[in-house]
């Protein structure tokens, strides 16, 4: 199997949410990157553009020994989904988690306006929206989410920049194992069934009891996922070499 695995965080978040499956995984034998995408974390002085996201994920997994897993959450998943498909020939496999939804530029920019002027509101400040996320989650899960700092001022450019994709083509073209990973209550499930359907090699998984952000809600059992999607995603590729 391979042992490098990428992790792409959500938006607002950082590296710091993929803290759990890092430790888990290093535990393990594994070569874990997860790098700040820009406008977050460390790099939240930076502007975010899809051309700048992209060129994190391919320094990413150029940085890798061997072709790696490439995992993404949300906005990640969003961008791991676009960058596997464009970039044939690198990747042993793909998780995607709590993206399988076509949000087109309509609903993508009403998304984007309702979050900005959420921001405007009086006491929507960075420790309530923390202890907002800590009663849904837990402390430990909000510390990881927003251990990095939550970004501002990338929403309305992330959701315009997500809304302008051919999320479903680029599945269509991913040329290794896809597994898709959704928590059972998570909204953004909405479109599943053409995902699956619209990968190669795609299978679904379903994390009981678990939200949006499903790698915090069920941190063992999302490792787990990596685990089997990093030895499977190894096989397909060593069978087509051979």
């Amino acid at each position: 199997m391979t042992r490098s695995i990428v992790l792409i965080h959500a938006v607002r978040s950082s590296r710091t949410m993929w803290k759990g499956q890092t430790r888990r995984l290093r535990e393990r034998g594994y070569t874990v990157i997860a790098p700040d995408l820009p406008g977050h974390g460390r790099r939240r002085g930076e502007p975010f553009t899809l051309e700048t996201a992209l060129a994190t994920i391919d320094e990413a997994v150029a940085a890798c020994e061997e072709p790696p897993l490439l995992v993404g959450l949300s906005l990640g998943g969003f961008l791991t989904l676009h960058w596997a498909g464009t970039h044939p020939g690198r990747l042993a496999g793909v998780v995607a988690a709590d993206c399988t939804i076509v949000p087109g530029p309509a609903l993508a920019r009403l998304y984007g306006l309702w979050i900005t002027m959420k921001d405007w509101l009086p006491g929507d400040s960075d420790a309530r929206v923390a202890r907002a996320f800590a009663r849904r989650h837990s402390d430990k899960a909000a510390r990881r989410y927003y251990g990095g700092g939550r970004a501002h001022g990338v929403v309305r450019t992330v959701v315009r920049t997500i809304g302008s994709l051919e999320l479903l083509t680029d599945v269509a073209a991913i040329d290794v194992p896809v597994t898709f990973v959704n928590g059972e209550h998570d909204p953004f499930r909405r479109h599943e069934a053409l995902f699956v359907e619209a990968a190669r090699d795609g299978r679904l998984v379903i994390l009981d009891d678990a939200g949006h952000i499903a790698n915090l809600s069920r941190p063992k059992r999302f490792a787990k996922v990596l685990r089997r999607a990093a030895a499977a995603g190894t096989e397909s590729r060593l069978a087509r070499e051979g």
